[in-house]
């Protein structure tokens, strides 16, 4: 059974052609761009939750799914997927919306249906994507666990299902923009089903279940309590030379007049909240190639018998933005 078993062919167009851009864009902006550790390909089918820790907004989600081949389902939170979210976002990634008691009652029931599709995705040898921690902070280390993916795995396990439980770290260098390093980590699959043997109750395998996964999912992340903020955990990205910070100097300038708007606009669509740097790459990645549009109508207005050298001097922003990350 293929991956995209639940997408519509437009909606499979526009998942893959969404990652592709995405992993471009990352490639461009993001300092010695993103790979993955030793360890984290896990090639077989079966059903399989990935439990990720929530530090930088949506773009945890997208750097993690970029780098994966197997279609992933996320949970989300049901509150934020409302209006033009509700309808652009699962275009792109499947999405799996989940209620809390805080927004009502009667949206709780919602979370059965989606509890029924995550268990379709698993019979069907699929991948669902959870944040442990249920809130997104701007911060290093590990949150608090809440009891969701406990209470989803326990439930897998009373229907028979093999799962799979895979702790994830995505990190982030800083939450202020581009020219940052950023890795995920996956550790070593759970044994949680040792815990779900000898649990007396459901509430003491939450316990047990959270107890095991923390330090799990703390391994693949930045230590806060770590001097030089994460020195260790960065230590294979090189610094850069004498040559890359200057580019870096030329590519700020010459980029300003695309950078500085993007910001304020991001500033003030995000004030007050955690999504900032999301919002900030977003407005990016959709207005780089407009300016890039509008400079080659220019250049060709001006100088339209030189098409060549207005391309290629086009072609060297996003290549100095590059060399300068």
């Amino acid at each position: 059974m293929p991956d995209t078993f639940c997408l519509a062919p437009n909606i499979w167009f526009f998942h893959h052609l969404a990652k592709a851009v995405c992993a471009l864009f990352f490639r461009v902006v993001l300092r010695d761009g993103f790979d993955l550790r030793e360890g984290d390909e896990y090639p077989a089918r079966r059903p399989r939750l990935y439990t990720l820790n929530h530090t930088n907004s949506f773009l945890d989600p997208v750097l993690f799914a970029v780098q994966r081949k197997q279609l992933l389902y996320f949970l989300a939170r049901g509150d934020v997927l409302y209006g033009f979210a509700w309808g652009v976002l699962p275009l792109i990634f499947p999405l799996l919306p989940v209620w809390r008691r805080r927004e009502g009652q009667a949206y709780l029931k919602g979370n059965y249906s989606t509890f029924e599709r995550c268990f379709d995705v698993w019979n069907r040898g699929g991948a669902v994507v959870i944040f442990s921690e249920g809130l997104c902070e701007n911060r290093m280390g590990l949150k608090p666990l809440l009891k969701g993916t406990a209470r989803l795995v326990w439930q897998s396990y009373g229907r028979g299902l093999d799962l799979e439980v895979v702790p994830v770290g995505v990190c982030f260098e800083h939450y202020s923009g581009t020219g940052k390093a950023a890795r995920v980590r996956l550790g070593t699959p759970l044994n949680w089903q040792s815990l779900a043997k000898g649990a007396l109750s459901p509430a003491h395998f939450y316990q047990a279940f959270n107890t095991a996964l923390a330090p799990a999912m703390a391994a693949c992340m930045v230590d806060p309590e770590e001097s030089g903020y994460g020195a260790k955990f960065w230590s294979d990205v090189p610094p850069r030379t004498g040559w890359q910070q200057s580019m870096r100097c030329l590519s700020r300038l010459i980029h300003f007049p695309i950078a500085f708007p993007s910001r304020v606009m991001a500033s003030l669509l995000t004030r007050g909240t955690v999504h900032f740097d999301a919002v900030y790459f977003v407005i990016l990645m959709l207005s780089y190639p407009l300016s890039l549009l509008l400079l080659l109508v220019f250049g060709f207005s001006f100088f339209p018998g030189h098409a060549f050298v207005v391309c290629l001097c086009v072609a060297l922003f996003p290549l100095i933005a590059w060399l300068g990350r």
